[in-house]
């Protein structure tokens, strides 16, 4: 029963439909003798559902209470480096993400929330420190360009 139920709800949150991810898991999660999973899935709908302060907070705090409950599972790990990152925290979301990845550096789940981080590009002028002016200005023009030339193939139906 309650692997269907988060089975169900992981599918709907996947969907991008959160208030009903959110109404399946409300009535479960609050149960003592829950699944640390379904506490966890509930707080990265909620967080996801309501991007103020307050969602983030909710979330944060299902999350954080999963991972205390299990914290060897990284799928709990990865759904507080979730939170973490759609709420702008990207640095204590690659703590999360990073520890989920090493704890299971095979699983797609994990595999896919690393993958949202994107990988850091070598600075373009390599003896220079990242942070020098001139590295952030090309490193700026690079994106611009390779954004500029996605777009373009993404509108002649190139890209597939």
């Amino acid at each position: 029963m309650a692997s269907d139920l988060y089975t169900q709800a992981e599918i709907l949150y996947q969907k991008g439909e959160f208030s009903k991810a959110k109404i399946l898991l409300k009535k479960v999660a609050g149960r003592s003798d829950g699944d640390p999973r379904i506490a966890s899935l509930y707080g990265l709908v909620l967080a996801r559902s309501d991007v103020s302060f307050y969602g983030f907070y909710r979330g944060l705090k299902w999350c954080g209470e999963a991972v205390r409950k299990d914290p060897d599972d990284p799928i709990l790990q990865v759904h507080l480096g979730l939170v973490h990152l759609f709420h702008g925290l990207r640095a204590k979301a690659v703590e999360y993400l990073d520890q989920a990845f090493t704890m299971a550096p095979d699983d797609p789940t994990v595999l896919e929330a690393r993958g949202l981080m994107g990988f850091r590009q070598r600075p373009k002028i390599p003896f220079l420190p990242r942070k020098n002016p001139l590295n952030i200005f090309l490193g700026k023009i690079a994106v611009s360009v390779k954004r500029f030339f996605s777009h373009l193939t993404e509108k002649d139906g190139i890209a597939s």
